[in-house]
């Protein structure tokens, strides 16, 4: 499942590629494209709540990468900042398919547990049926997690525990945030899941992403953030040298 995700990945810039697949009698190997810019956890670990043009540019490529999953009836139901790279260009790449559900086109639903507890959906936490709406919560988590460098919600193991975090938390967003983003938030952060925005609404039309064009993003010629400082990944002559025997 996972490879055939891999492989329909390649026609978007922003979900990790793959160049080839193998199998031994009892292992699976993916190779997949190098991203030397680290994770997107590893930035907010770092940096803490990231610039407001970092946020909209990253998450304006994840809304790219999860509108083409959805459109090709993929859910990817495990959204993280671990599960988001940086490429070497500055460009971020979702990868980790591996408990994403096939054939979930519009109208259709699906049950069962799933995800990491603190960027779980409510109904997924409820055990209901749920649709793609659960990776626009994600997305939400993750967008308010680069803005102040922590979590919305208190993450539980529990699934009965978490849901009741969640129905009880209220939110608080910080001053430095922009207008824009307080509207946009709650709307990703919606607890009814026939209310929130992405799977209803076009995302690409609010406020918050005024100022991009998306026709220059798709086409990687915007400018990114910041390009990472990859080290050389040449060896050493003495290391590559052939044996004479």
């Amino acid at each position: 499942m996972e490879a055939r995700i891999l492989k329909i990945a390649r026609g978007c810039p922003f979900l990790c590629h793959s160049h080839a697949t193998f199998q031994s009698e009892v292992q699976a190997f993916f190779v997949l494209e190098y991203a030397g810019g680290g994770t997107l956890h590893r930035m907010i670990t770092n940096q803490g709540n990231l610039p407001m043009k970092t946020i909209k540019i990253y998450t304006a490529e994840m809304v790219i990468a999860l509108q083409f999953l959805h459109s090709n009836g993929i859910i990817h139901r495990d959204l993280k900042p671990e599960n988001i790279l940086v490429d070497n260009d500055g460009h971020i790449k979702i990868c980790d398919f591996g408990i994403a559900a096939e054939e979930m086109f519009v109208g259709m639903e699906i049950s069962g547990l799933g995800g990491t507890p603190g960027y779980r959906a409510p109904e997924i936490l409820s055990l209901e049926k749920y649709d793609a709406g659960v990776d626009w919560w994600s997305f939400g988590v993750i967008m308010y997690e680069m803005a102040t460098g922590r979590q919305p919600f208190i993450p539980s193991l529990v699934p009965a525990r978490e849901f009741f975090e969640i129905k009880r938390t209220k939110l608080d967003f910080p001053s430095h945030m922009s207008q824009e983003m307080l509207d946009l938030l709650p709307k990703l952060l919606e607890m009814d899941k026939n209310k929130r925005l992405g799977v209803n609404g076009n995302i690409r039309e609010h406020p918050f992403y005024s100022g991009i064009n998306w026709s220059e993003l798709e086409s990687r010629t915007m400018q990114t953030p910041f390009k990472p400082k990859i080290v050389s990944t040449c060896l050493p002559q003495a290391m590559v040298r052939l044996s004479p025997h």
